[in-house]
């Protein structure tokens, strides 16, 4: 993959500002709450599964019913941020996903096998391709606009984030609904595990994701803060990574000198966080360094809790405590920017830059 960045566009559409409205998640934490800034939940154990609210609350019990977790939980978050933001029927829905359904996937393959594949239920197979999320949450809200899935490892929601990024700086579309929703399942952990994905001493849980936000072309009241710049690369170089965020800044008028903090996904496997230290030692030595993971755990799709978290901050206009690199050289005393950075052992990288409005 080379570097992913807007087309050449008309100057005055490329100069457009973008918005997260709202942003919601249902996590390890508390869901739908932002509490996690104050009251943090820490787990030891390698596998947490996340905490669902009162699905009641948002659907009937019989739509409850037919749906797996990982539907429910993408639709509370999107549906409560519809409300927050006030958009009834955004211009494009993106999804991103490493894993789509699971649970249904391994409920179809494990009734197959059972039954000799005759006499199947069609529901689980109906609900087990990745793009299940995104179709539920366009019928359910009646929105019948762009919709898409990226399924790309951890890349899927960044993908999702540059497609709307890119669709509204070329004047395509207003507003866009952003999800990234993955679920786990015991079996598939255990195969994560062998490999050193997740489950290695020291590492971060594996959690699940649901984060669903609302990007904009308007500003309003109550928007969290500004989508400043976004780039995705697959390499290494610390050289190629210092001209990608030099060229980013460049575009949204400012300079390495206005980073406020950097946040990345850290997830204690030094075999994942080497690269990290060295970007952050060579490049951002005098940055306050935030991290993520610890509170919201690993998964395909985690890059969404660090725009999501990022976002809040800005918002508040100050950063929590437990969000701060237990090294980190000093605080933020003020807070305009936050760099995100992402990737997956050295390579699958995301730039995402959040700015105060």
């Amino acid at each position: 993959m080379s570097n992913l960045k807007i087309p050449k566009c008309d100057i005055e559409m490329s100069n457009l500002k973008i918005y997260i409205q709202a942003a919601q998640q249902i996590s390890i934490q508390q869901p739908l709450s932002e509490s996690w800034m104050m009251e943090p939940v820490f787990y030891d154990e390698p596998l947490v599964k996340a905490i669902n609210p009162s699905f009641r609350d948002f659907m009937a019990a019989n739509e409850a019913r037919r749906m797996g977790n990982v539907m429910k939980r993408a639709l509370v978050t999107a549906l409560q941020v519809l409300r927050d933001s006030r958009v009834e029927h955004p211009d494009a829905m993106m999804t991103g996903t490493g894993l789509g359904c699971l649970d249904s996937t391994e409920k179809f393959l494990n009734a197959m096998v059972e039954n000799g594949e005759q006499t199947l239920s069609p529901t689980h197979f109906m609900q087990s391709t990745h793009n299940t999320i995104g179709s539920a949450l366009a019928i359910y809200t009646n929105t019948h606009g762009y919709n898409t899935t990226y399924s790309h490892s951890s890349m899927s929601f960044d993908l999702a984030l540059l497609d709307a990024w890119m669709q509204m700086k070329i004047g395509k579309i207003e507003s866009a609904l952003v999800g990234g929703h993955d679920e786990m399942v015991d079996s598939y952990f255990e195969l994560l595990k062998k490999i050193g994905y997740v489950g290695a001493e020291g590492m971060v849980p594996c959690g699940e994701v649901a984060v669903s936000m609302m990007l904009n072309r308007r500003m309003s009241s109550g928007q969290l803060c500004e989508l400043a710049g976004i780039t995705l690369y697959n390499t290494s170089s610390l050289d190629e990574l210092k001209s990608n965020v030099e060229d980013m800044l460049k575009e949204a008028g400012m300079t390495v000198g206005d980073i406020s903090a950097v946040m990345t996904g850290v997830n204690g496997n030094p075999w994942h966080d080497h690269y990290y230290q060295a970007v952050t030692n060579e490049l951002f030595a005098d940055v306050p360094l935030l991290h993520y993971k610890h509170l919201f755990g690993e998964n395909f799709t985690a890059s969404a809790f660090g725009v999501y978290a990022a976002a809040h901050c800005l918002k508040k206009g100050s950063v929590p405590s437990c969000l701060y690199d237990a090294g980190t050289p000093r605080t933020c005393d003020t807070l305009r920017t936050i760099l995100i950075l992402n990737q997956m052992n050295g390579s699958e990288n995301s730039l995402v830059l959040l700015r105060k409005v």
